[in-house]
């Protein structure tokens, strides 16, 4: 009886972890599905981090044209599976170089604003190359990873 209880509670606890393991790819799925819709908005796209693995993750994705103006600015934070992605509000035809620099406009938490920074600075380093280069091309810069 006992032996029959223990496989019934370590199938349950499986079940339970397979189906959570399911739940995040679908959310993944969501993450970069929005994602992709938002970089066509402008010329380039990145997904910065703010957080770490004791305290909870925030991602920002960031979108800015040829002018280096922000045409979309969306954050993904939560303690479920269940966050999705949410508009940033007052970054919207801020200039690239404003983002991530001094306090966060109004409206916009400290962690999300690091996370913005983050992924501005894949984009800024990724102008800097092209200039570098000589090369304009438009692109996707990502940075962080979900988990």
């Amino acid at each position: 009886m006992f032996e029959s209880r223990t496989i019934a509670i370590l199938v349950l606890l499986v079940a339970a972890w397979g189906f959570q393991i399911w739940l995040s790819n679908q959310q993944m799925r969501r993450f970069h599905g929005r994602s992709q819709k938002l970089r066509r908005l402008g010329k380039y796209m990145a997904i910065g981090l703010a957080g770490n693995t004791y305290r909870r993750k925030t991602y920002a994705v960031l979108v800015i044209d040829d002018e280096h103006r922000v045409v979309a600015a969306e954050y993904l934070s939560g303690f479920t599976i269940f966050a999705s992605l949410r508009p940033i509000e007052g970054v919207t035809g801020m200039d690239l170089d404003r983002v991530g620099e001094g306090d966060p406009p109004p409206g916009v938490s400290v962690k999300t604003w690091d996370a913005l920074e983050h992924a501005a600075g894949f984009i800024r380093n990724q102008l800097a190359k092209e200039e570098a280069s000589g090369e304009r091309t438009a692109g996707d810069i990502e940075g962080g990873a979900m988990g």
